[in-house]
């Protein structure tokens, strides 16, 4: 399993994993039944020496990532779906996955695992939703499939790759060694130190301190987009309860809103974005007294 510890700035040749054979033995156990899992990506798409070009790069990873994703980003644009990760085997005669991608778009949100990739063609803000469980043998192969697709030069350290995940607020633990856990809600940070450390930043998120870390898919992809020299930033929401909150996708939109002028555009607040904050709070309130 890889694991990045932090301090909030983290330059490319200080990068450090720590792997643990006993427990990638344990998650890397395959279901027979099953393939790596991996991106399948649009026909059109599919050769290797295609490389997708891409303005701005935001990966959601986790539940609540992927429903701020939902709700902010892809309730208000319609967005052309390029790729979709599965580890089902291919059920066809030429042996290619036969699941069309008009079948893998219109799959209810809900009720489905996440793992698409959107291009938004006016612009090439790249969009990828990733909620499966991912198995730590697969980690770094899926992290090289992802990043080998794009053409990332467009970005830089004033438009760096943003990755989003979130973990339970209990997890975080302060230098002192005191649990932080007294706040239901929070962000922190970890990022390239190419970016610079500016007032939007300091004044709105605190960076992640050790002995937290990120884990798994952020951390490999953290790592291989810093030593390639390209500039990431991570966000972590750290919640009371591993369920999607309302409010935890309304704190991310007032972040980004204001530390990323690259996404600020593809984040407003909008009438969709609104009902759908709703619904999920009125989901959130009859569960609890269900």
């Amino acid at each position: 399993m890889s694991t990045l510890y932090g301090y909030g700035d983290v330059p490319s040749e200080e990068i450090e994993t720590i792997d643990s054979d006993e427990e990638d033995q344990k998650r890397s156990s395959r279901d027979p039944d099953k393939l790596p899992f991996s991106i399948i990506w649009r026909d059109d798409l599919k050769n290797d020496d295609v490389k997708i070009p891409c303005s701005s790069l935001l990966i959601a990873l986790g539940a609540t990532a992927s429903a701020f994703a939902f709700t902010h980003v892809l309730c208000n644009y319609d967005m052309e779906l390029i790729g979709y990760g599965t580890d089902e085997k291919a059920t066809g005669d030429d042996g290619n996955e036969t699941k069309s991608f008009d079948q893998i778009k219109t799959q209810q949100y809900s009720t489905q695992n996440v793992d698409r990739v959107y291009r938004l063609a006016s612009s090439s803000f790249i969009l990828i939703q990733l909620n499966s469980s991912i198995k730590s043998d697969r980690i770094w192969p899926f992290s090289e499939q992802i990043l080998n697709k794009f053409n990332l030069s467009n970005l830089s350290s004033t438009n760096p790759v943003y990755i989003i995940q979130s973990r339970l607020s209990m997890d975080y633990v302060t230098i002192a060694g005191e649990l932080e856990n007294k706040s239901n809600l929070f962000i922190r940070y970890i990022k390239s130190s190419t970016i610079p450390t500016d007032e939007k930043i300091t004044q709105t998120i605190k960076p992640i301190q050790p002995p937290n870390a990120i884990r798994g898919l952020s951390a490999a992809l953290f790592t291989k987009l810093n030593r390639a020299n390209i500039p990431v930033l991570v966000l972590v929401v750290y919640q009371r309860h591993s369920s999607v909150n309302a409010d935890a996708l309304k704190l991310l939109q007032r972040i980004l809103d204001r530390i990323s002028t690259p996404l600020k555009s593809y984040i407003q607040l909008t009438d969709k974005t609104n009902k759908q904050l709703i619904r999920l709070a009125s989901t959130q309130t009859s569960n609890m007294y269900s």
